[in-house]
């Protein structure tokens, strides 16, 4: 008690040190606050615009080389990302999850949208089923004009006003709802592949960015000819005995071999080959050999993408551990990553921008204990005879030390408080004008034209405990200095 007194009464006696001292850690404060408070504000409302609007919490890809964006780009370059093969695993296991709210199949591709031979356009475009697509992004999209597709129509699009816009000024006529545009794609399968597809209506997405605003949904069958990839209105193949073993026994390691002429396997067949019912049996002899039973080949809808999204209070972290786990099970070579390698380089620019803000603080940090120490040694010097003085009168070394300990700490808690003052009126005019972003980089980085902070609760302990922990050990070195001064020494003023 008489040490806090003392230490308290030692803040005012000492005010010039003390007011270098608390302005450096006030200052130290009040730009960690705002600092982190803006980070914050801009991976959160990236965050929100991602998971709820593009990407979901977690996604699985086909194996790549690398992590895959939501737009079909990899660090490798691959030109297609290949499908998810054990795609109905991957169902089963999420259906049996408490932890996952809805998930959601997809692919995506760079398309060339043209009317008649003209070409009009490029965007991306993500192959969906338009039913499931509204409710896993509910929020982020509206309808403007035209309906959504009802279940069986083929062959449609559905683009974003950004899209009809510039689509519109290149074609010199307005685009509506009801009108066919053509829809072309290179891929290595075949080639370079052209589909016609009726506009059903035009969209906004309620969060976006300049490349955002630029997608279009297209019913997955299209896409899926446009990616080179087996598409489900083509129905079953039907495959006759003879066709269906020699697939079965196929071994391309043998193709060039001795025993390259591999006998067929009696009674094989696929996991995703169903026999046909006698009445489709009877109906496709005619087209293969007479007398030769029949086999229908029902193909699995190839998808590119399944995003997940979870439940309120669930962990995404460990779930991602989780589904890797079982993804490594499967070995498929299947990716599992999160919102940020879905999101590309938009969330990584955050990410890193966060990061070399995080080591700002760190220089930052060693300057201020620096700057505090040197401080405290000179004020420590200067208060030779006062420290030697209660060490003649009794005070041992674990007095002198909680004194300047508690000196340290009341000086951080009173300039931290003053500190969140000052960060918190700092941002509240900020919150009230919103800060413009400069180019289309900061408007991708803020998820809109404007970044409007808010005011963070962590971002203030972690200010405030930063500064805190720094002024603690800044004083380590200075109060060794006053432990090591003796008594009689320091009364006689040497």
């Amino acid at each position: 008690m008489i040490a806090a007194r003392m230490a308290y009464g030692n803040l005012f006696l000492h005010r010039t040190k003390s007011l270098i001292l608390g302005s450096i850690m006030c200052l130290g404060i009040a730009v960690l606050f705002v600092g982190n408070s803006l980070i914050d504000t801009a991976v959160n409302g990236l965050r929100k615009m991602f998971v709820e609007g593009y990407t979901g919490d977690v996604m699985v890809t086909g194996p790549t080389s690398y992590a895959t964006t939501i737009f079909g780009d990899t660090a490798g370059g691959e030109d297609v990302i290949p499908h998810i093969a054990q795609y109905t695993k991957y169902q089963e296991y999420l259906a049996a999850d408490t932890r996952v709210k809805a998930t959601m199949p997809m692919l995506s591709g760079k398309v060339a949208m043209g009317l008649g031979e003209q070409v009009i356009g490029n965007g991306s475009a993500f192959g969906v089923d338009s039913e499931n697509y509204k409710n896993f992004f509910s929020d982020n999209v509206t309808l403007l004009s035209g309906t959504w597709p009802e279940k069986g129509d083929a062959s449609w699009i559905i683009i974003s006003e950004t899209s009809a816009a510039m689509l519109s000024r290149t074609a010199g006529k307005t685009l509506v709802a009801g009108d066919k545009i053509v829809l072309s794609a290179l891929n290595d399968t075949a080639g370079t592949v052209i589909r016609e597809v009726t506009i059903k209506g035009i969209i906004r997405f309620n969060q976006s960015n300049q490349e955002l605003a630029l997608i279009s949904l297209v019913d997955a069958d299209t896409l899926r000819d446009l990616l080179g990839f087996a598409s489900l209105r083509d129905g079953v193949v039907k495959l006759t005995t003879e066709q269906e073993q020699f697939v079965s026994a196929f071994n391309p390691d043998n193709l060039f071999g001795e025993e390259s002429a591999v006998a067929p396997a009696q009674g094989a067949a696929t996991a995703s080959t169903t026999v046909a019912t006698p009445a489709a049996t009877d109906a496709a002899t005619g087209a293969g050999t007479a007398g030769s039973a029949v086999t229908a080949v029902t193909p699995q809808p190839a998808w590119q993408f399944l995003l997940i999204k979870l439940q309120p209070n669930a962990n995404a972290s460990q779930f991602q551990k989780d589904l890797a786990s079982f993804a490594a099970g499967i070995d498929e070579n299947d990716h599992v990553q999160d919102w940020v390698a879905g999101a590309g380089s938009v969330a990584r620019g955050a990410m890193t921008m966060r990061l070399i803000f995080n080591l700002m603080i760190s220089i930052v940090g060693v300057i201020v204990i620096l700057i505090t120490m040197n401080v405290l040694v000179v004020s420590i010097s200067e208060r030779v005879p006062e420290i030697g003085t209660l060490r003649a009168l009794g005070a041992r070394r674990s007095f002198v030390r909680t004194m300047i300990l508690l000196e340290t700490t009341f000086l951080a808690i009173i300039s931290g408080i003053v500190g969140l003052l000052v960060g918190y009126v700092i941002l509240l005019i900020l919150k009230s004008s919103g800060i413009t972003a400069p180019n289309v980089f900061f408007e991708a980085i803020f998820a809109g034209k404007k970044l409007v902070p808010s005011i963070s609760v962590s971002a203030a302990l972690q200010a405030f405990i930063s500064i805190f922990v720094m002024s603690l050990i800044s004083s380590l070195y200075p109060i060794s200095l006053a432990l090591k001064i003796k008594p009689v020494v320091a009364m006689q003023g040497e």
